[in-house]
């Protein structure tokens, strides 16, 4: 079973700076959250006796999120950089207005080896090490997993558990919304099939989000 939980909210969402390698911190809605999920997944977790790896990006709010996880259920965090948010280089750290000075617009929208901001990744660098990454961990699908990382990467990794590649991602114009503090849930069932138990559940948030949150998702027609 792995399950991947997406840190937070953060101070560069609170304080409008670029997301990717910018190093920010949990607000303290953010280790709410983050608690709130810990409680969620602890009466699960007291009756699994197989191991549990517990595994974090290494970007603060991701390993901060890590930790209060690892805290509750008694679990030693590894940092794995990796996990990391797509890199948006000289773009890091930088507040908005900042980072659209640097921002190279790509040709059209399904430009997969553009490099939006100078020293970053393209899409489909980021998918690779994404992916490669997750190759090199072992035991990936014989042991219980918590991952901790960001929207970009765990939507890297559902992809990778259900067999697509980036160019079929990009061709089928596929995408999965990736909450602050939700939990996604990926393992075998029992025809031995690469499945998706839970996607993207916010429900342990709703006395902290005050709500379900509708408003927050965009709705569009096809063009």
């Amino acid at each position: 079973m792995i399950l991947l939980v997406r840190h937070g909210e953060a101070t560069h969402h609170t304080e409008h700076l670029t997301g990717g390698w910018t190093d920010s911190n949990l607000t303290n809605k953010g280790q709410q959250q983050i608690s709130a999920l810990a409680d969620f997944l602890i009466k699960d977790f007291s009756n699994v006796n197989k191991k549990i790896r517990l595994l974090s990006s290494d970007l603060s709010r991701a390993e901060e999120s890590a930790k209060i996880i690892g805290k509750r259920l008694g679990l030693k965090v590894e940092t794995l950089p990796f996990l990391r948010e797509k890199n948006n280089g000289r773009a890091a750290g930088l507040n908005e207005k900042a980072a659209r000075n640097l921002y190279v617009m790509p040709a059209s929208n399904k430009e997969l080896d553009h490099r939006n901001y100078p020293e970053g990744e393209t899409r489909r660098e980021f998918f690779l090490r994404t992916v490669q990454g997750m190759q090199q961990i072992n035991d990936l699908e014989h042991h219980n997993f918590i991952i901790v990382a960001h929207k970009g990467s765990i939507q890297n990794i559902i992809f990778s558990w259900l067999g697509l590649t980036i160019d079929e991602v990009n061709e089928n114009n596929f995408s999965f919304d990736i909450l602050p503090a939700s939990l996604t849930v990926l393992g075998i069932n029992k025809w031995q099939e690469h499945a998706v138990f839970l996607l993207n559940d916010t429900s342990h948030l709703r006395s902290i989000n005050e709500g379900f949150g509708l408003a927050r998702f965009r709705y569009g027609l096809p063009r």
